[in-house]
């Protein structure tokens, strides 16, 4: 049954490609410290040293929890005053494409935890029914149809969904251990950024998820 599961998993999916890096955020056991890391999630390979210095600290919600942030070699450690879920927000400043004339702003959204319903940051993924995988996707609080979901196993293979009319969507879990689920949403509304006028901006989230139950798997480095 295993290798059954397994093979039906290959045949819908695809390999991460091995030059792909992530940034994704890591909950501890007692779920009142986050870290946040840079690297190949699918083998948990995180930069360190020069690599990581680019990634910046960002601003963690919810910020009234908020106790203390620390900055090492290879992560980035918020500590809040109790257990949350946690979504740490770092922003771009506005750029412009030289091949298309368009300035996009980008901000990007690193989650991890599924406790609450409610969205904690202007873009969201919040648990429907957790135990069922089912999630939705949320933008200003309204859902967002259509939209693609990346997720990212612990074999390193992923496979896309997309939100139903609801905003919802499914993710298939087979193996044990850690999911990324990755999407982005456009909003075509203008803006301005210290003086700097942009065309659109790009939000793009990653909420990590364990799955303590399913197909044992091993990562080999």
């Amino acid at each position: 049954m295993k290798k059954f599961v397994y093979s039906m998993m290959l045949s819908s999916a695809v390999v991460v490609g091995a030059s792909a890096h992530e940034v994704w955020l890591e909950l501890d056991s007692k779920k009142n410290e986050a870290q946040l890391f840079f690297g190949h999630f699918d083998i948990k390979e995180k930069e360190s040293g020069e690599k990581f210095a680019k990634i910046k600290e960002g601003v963690a919600y919810p910020k009234d929890l908020l106790k203390d942030v620390k900055r090492n070699d290879n992560n980035v450690t918020y500590t809040f005053s109790k257990a949350t879920d946690v979504v740490v927000v770092r922003e771009d400043a506005p750029r412009k494409s030289r091949a298309e004339g368009i300035t996009t702003k980008r901000i990007s959204y690193s989650k991890a935890g599924i406790t609450s319903k409610d969205a904690i940051t202007k873009f969201d993924i919040v648990p429907v029914d957790a135990s069922k995988n089912i999630f939705k996707i949320v933008f200003d609080n309204k859902p967002l149809a259509k939209t693609k979901v990346t997720a990212i196993s612990p074999t390193g293979w992923t496979k896309t969904f997309s939100s139903d009319e609801k905003g919802e969507f499914t993710v298939e879990t087979p193996w044990k251990g850690g999911y990324l689920l990755q999407t982005s949403f456009e909003d075509e509304t203008k803006g301005e950024e210290d003086g700097v006028a942009f065309d659109k901006t790009v939000h793009a989230l990653s909420l990590n998820i364990t799955i303590t139950q399913g197909l044992p798997w091993e990562v080999k480095k």
